[in-house]
């Protein structure tokens, strides 16, 4: 019995094998897609339109949310996810130049709101803390995709998006990696592509379209940054099995484009668009 115990048993050297992180074409399909449009709409140059395109990736997100984490409470999280959307677009609507001024004031509204949630619910609140940290995670990647708006009204501000956007959808050509464990090689080399197609990306964006000169250095970091993080949320989501669902399909790749805001936002600070 021992014998036959100990040779089913594992042994201390071994190790479990990562998950196998299975690719879906339609969250690259759809991360390619919310990447051009918000790309092509800033580059007309319409604050308004640009909330616009970024209010359906946006709700897409909120409304995804909920199944792609399988978050407890699904109505009250996707109400405040929501209720975070339109804090957030709202002042960017209204006053484009003023967004980001009035950001901090809409985050920490969409913070009360999430915990007002908790202390209203009837259900003992299980899996509390990762509640409010899924909640707290989504309106971070709502607050980036805002940060593209007041950067709409610079030339070199739109030059930025359209840069970073570029190298987003772009590096949705990387994702073939998702179906291979992420310790194999073909995995890595994907990981590799996808900083160095979202710099290419970025570069020959800015080349063909752009109206101002910005340093080709700050475009191929830009845009290797903006190619690596977007795979890298594709990802890490790629494992959850709540990812076979629709919603949560166009949440994951909503999320991927909206997270790379910032690094637009970045950039644009690095040619002077916006003060440190």
């Amino acid at each position: 019995m021992n014998d036959a115990r100990s040779a089913t048993a594992p042994t201390g050297t071994t190790r479990p094998r990562p998950p196998k992180r299975p690719w879906r074409p339609a969250v690259s399909l759809v991360a390619f897609v919310v990447a051009a449009v918000i790309g092509v709409v800033a580059h007309l140059g319409s604050p308004e339109w640009t909330v616009a395109a970024l209010a359906v990736p946006m709700v897409c997100l909120a409304m995804g949310w909920v199944p792609l984490l399988r978050l407890p409470s699904p109505r009250g999280t996707t109400i405040v996810q929501l209720v975070a959307v339109v804090l957030l677009l709202g002042p960017a609507a209204l006053a484009p130049r003023t967004t980001l001024e009035l950001l901090p004031g809409a985050v920490a509204l969409a913070m009360i709101a999430a915990f007002m949630h908790q202390l209203a619910r009837r259900d003992a609140r299980p899996r509390l803390v990762e509640s409010v940290s899924a909640v707290v995670a989504g309106v971070a990647l709502l607050g980036s995709g805002v940060c593209l708006v007041p950067l709409v009204v610079d030339p070199r501000g739109r030059d930025a998006i359209v840069a970073v956007m570029a190298a987003t959808a772009l590096a949705t050509l990387a994702d073939v990696g998702l179906g291979r464990r992420p310790r194999g090689v073909i995995a890595a080399s994907c990981a590799v592509a996808s900083l160095v197609l979202g710099a290419l990306a970025a570069v020959v964006a800015h080349e063909v379209t752009g109206s101002s000169a910005l340093p080709v250095v700050a475009l191929v970091v830009a845009g290797a940054l903006a190619g690596g993080v977007s795979y890298a949320l594709r990802q890490i989501q790629s494992v959850l099995p709540s990812l076979w669902g629709r919603r949560a399909q166009i949440a994951s790749a909503s999320g991927s484009v909206l997270t790379t805001g910032v690094v637009a936002y970045a950039l644009a600070m690095v040619v002077g668009v916006v003060p440190f």
